[in-house]
């Protein structure tokens, strides 16, 4: 069903956090455009908003010299690891299967139109997990689902608020968690992937609940709170059973999941409920950005649920009439598009693909 308009928590939300581009003081101001003046000097980043560039800044305290090594970094990185390749072709063999053994999927907005991503890892088997994924496919997974995140979600969740949104509320949920998960294949993985996220998608977490936290895991935070950098450990809460009056403070109950005392009952890890997947939204961002790249978008939401039917449909179009979904950056070279009638199709229930059928080529 479409995504119902934004509440006014939403709409009349003003920011008021510090070293965000609505908040920057004169000698911040300075600080950002020394960045970007280096940053086209370079060739990098030179179409990403205030608000792209003030992450990787706010990451680095606000330092240029660190922002850049970090950004160039990230540069040969992408490059050495084909994050387009990997997001364009990326798929889990058996995505339901990863589900089970991990269930975590982004489920609606919190209270400022952010998409909140529920992570269940009291319920991680990860011995299960490994039977149906290496780590080197868990960690490309994690690529994917944050090049969605940045090139759909945030964009869908932007054009519905009306203002830029650029970050994920996360809700933690330890239930059933215990000490004999803790082992040190699961903290390797961690480590790995919290690696990647804090290495090249920082301040993409704005806020992290970790909830039903059980005694047993001080010691867990311990090794944890090392892996992270201060400013994003500054952001989580960890709560016990009785979060439900705090959380409720960030996310509408009719919103949240009823297992987590909320009153919405349509939860399902397999599948994501947001703006993100609301035609209407998606394709109005779409236009808003100037982006028509549903083909990479398409492919690679078959590794989580997507029929294989609808998927490989959504392949026959030959790549020379065929666009990716709005990764929000242009082709390598020049793409040359001509107007022409555009047919539309839902790919999945919780996937909407705007397939351009334009004479398209990127060169």
């Amino acid at each position: 069903p479409p995504t119902p308009p934004p509440p006014e928590s939403v709409t009349n939300y003003v920011e008021t956090r510090k070293r965000y581009p609505e908040t920057l003081t004169t000698q911040e101001r300075q600080v950002l455009d020394e960045f970007k003046r280096r940053l086209r000097a370079e060739g990098l980043h030179t179409e990403s908003t205030d608000h792209e560039l003030c992450r990787w800044l706010r990451a680095r305290s606000f330092d240029v010299d660190k922002a850049m090594t970090m950004v160039q970094n990230d540069a040969k990185w992408r490059a050495e690891y084909n994050v387009d390749d990997v997001y364009a072709t990326f798929a889990f063999s058996n995505p339901s299967a990863i589900k089970h053994a991990y269930p975590q999927t982004y489920h609606k907005t919190d209270r400022t139109g952010r998409p909140v991503n529920i992570d269940l890892v009291g319920r991680l088997d990860l011995k299960a997990l490994l039977k149906v994924a290496t780590e080197d496919e868990m960690e490309k997974g994690k690529v994917w689902e944050m090049e969605h995140t940045l090139r759909v979600k945030y964009a869908a969740c932007s054009k519905r608020a009306g203002r830029v949104i650029n970050q994920s509320f996360v809700i933690l949920d330890l239930d059933g968690f215990s000490m004999r998960k803790w082992n040190g294949r699961t903290q390797a993985m961690l480590k790995r992937l919290i690696g990647v996220l804090s290495d090249h998608y920082p301040e993409t977490m704005g806020t992290l609940f970790i909830i039903n936290a059980p005694a047993v895991f001080a010691a867990v935070w311990k090794v944890a709170k090392g892996l992270l950098d201060p400013g994003t450990a500054k952001k989580i809460t960890i709560l016990g059973q009785n979060y439900k009056e705090e959380l409720f403070q960030h996310i509408d109950p009719d919103d949240l999941p009823a297992f987590l005392g909320g009153n919405d009952a349509t939860f399902d890890p397999l599948i994501e409920q947001g703006p993100w997947v609301d035609k209407e939204t998606i394709d109005a961002a779409c236009v808003a950005r100037r982006t028509c790249r549903w083909s990479s978008h398409a492919r690679a939401q078959g590794a989580w649920g997507a029929s294989a039917a609808s998927v490989g449909a959504a392949q026959t179009l030959p790549q020379s009439e065929s666009c990716q979904t709005c990764t929000g950056h242009r082709c390598p070279g020049a793409c040359q598009t001509s107007p022409a009638p555009r047919a539309e199709t839902t790919v999945t229930s919780h996937l909407y693909a705007r397939m351009a059928k334009q004479s398209h080529q990127c060169e």
